[in-house]
């Protein structure tokens, strides 16, 4: 049974730069100028596979692009967001463990995979009759409240070598690691600064001031580019997740004047879309949970006078709401079968813990058919009720 509550940092990271042509336009604005000019980004392909470990996942979400130099050299980008808000010490240990990971897997490949023929090998491979390993260039996108001043050579955690300058430094130099990854730090970028497509700047404004009191008084803005992602393919499912993360991370918002904005910004997508934050947010104020629990079963415990009983009506409250969200983008992204739709509502009628229904939710958001979310909906279910 899933017991973890999904990283509200890692779900809008991920649903945002999975898409490639998301991913494109952040490598644009913020690779290093040197390795763009390299790079062809219309090759950009995205590994389906994570390589950041349960030790690391903790600081890390992780996607892996594939691309090629412009003289077909394959190259992989490694995006990671750091999602702490303070900066950590040892993050360029971590960046290390990430790479050599995926070199394992990738040499536990080669080696299972048998010589390549003169095709798979480009030119430098041909002279040595070897395959090689692919070169990963590490981006790091750190958006923390702290200032971050820890610096990012690996070489610094070996003894005695913390300044390259140093004698020992300098003649261990060619025999030791010494490396750093390439960090986009939100935190200091001016937002006169943030450059790109629409769905580029909304990505970056709102991870910049996720942790901001309000979003640093930038809703207006941030649903304003939010009205004109709605209207691109995809759009509906990424403004979802943008106002599941807000709803989630943001630092003091007000919901009530959140609620108002939507309604200004977004009249006419305002069906499916109020209505499912209405309910997202319900916990949010007393007089919406007091109103939804009734519903659900607040009534029963007015009538009994116990205040045990309007808690419980409440919780079923937020219970009900959830699960008819889930149900209700199912039924507007994939349009399942009527027997499909009756059989999830009834499993999810048997989940009662609302972070794993939350986590649901983010997963309806990303998969690609409606026989995922069903494969999906069986690891959530009760132990004793599972289907054998």
């Amino acid at each position: 049974m899933m017991n973890k509550v999904a990283n509200p940092h890692d779900a809008f990271f991920k649903q945002y730069l999975s898409q490639p042509a998301v991913a494109t336009d952040f490598l644009r604005q913020h690779l290093p100028a040197a390795v763009a000019a390299l790079l062809d980004l219309t090759q950009l392909q995205l590994e389906k596979d994570s390589f950041v470990d349960e030790h690391l996942r903790g600081y890390f979400s992780d996607l892996i692009y594939t691309t090629v130099t412009r003289e077909q050299t394959p190259v992989r980008i490694a995006l990671l967001c750091e999602h702490k808000s303070y900066p950590d010490p040892w993050v360029n240990f971590q960046v290390l463990r990430y790479q050599v990971g995926y070199w394992v897997q990738e040499f536990d490949r080669l080696q299972t995979a048998g010589p390549p023929s003169d095709e798979e090998l480009d030119a430098a491979s041909r002279r040595t009759r070897r395959p090689t390993l692919t070169p990963i260039l590490v981006l790091l996108v750190y958006h923390g409240r702290a200032e971050w001043q820890v610096p990012f050579r690996f070489a610094r955690h070996l003894s005695g070598m913390d300044d390259p300058t140093t004698p020992l430094s300098v003649a261990l130099a060619r025999y030791v690691p010494d490396f750093e990854p390439h960090v986009v730090n939100l935190s200091t970028l001016d937002d006169d600064a943030i450059q790109g497509e629409v769905v580029t700047r909304l990505f970056v404004l709102v991870l910049k001031h996720i942790f901001d009191h309000g979003l640093g008084g930038h809703l207006d803005e941030i649903l304003r580019m939010a009205s004109e992602v709605i209207r691109q393919p995809s759009g509906m499912e990424m403004v979802m997740a943008l106002l599941r993360y807000i709803g989630r991370a943001t630092v003091k918002l007000d919901k009530a004047a959140m609620a108002r904005s939507l309604l200004a910004h977004l009249p006419k997508e305002g069906g499916v879309l109020m209505e499912t934050m209405a309910q997202e947010w319900i916990d949010e104020g007393f007089a919406k949970g007091i109103e939804q629990g009734k519903q659900e079963g607040l009534a029963k415990g007015i009538e009994q006078g116990i205040e045990q009983g309007i808690e419980q009506g409440i919780e079923q409250g937020k219970l009900a709401a959830q699960r008819q969200t889930v149900l209700r983008l199912i039924q507007w992204r994939f349009v399942p079968p009527d027997a499909d739709f009756a059989r999830y509502a009834a499993h999810l009628d048997q989940i009662a813990n609302l972070n794993h229904l939350e986590q649901l939710l983010d997963h309806v958001l990303t998969i690609s058919t409606h026989a995922e979310f069903a494969q999906m909906l069986q690891s959530y279910l009760p132990e004793t009720d599972a289907p054998q």
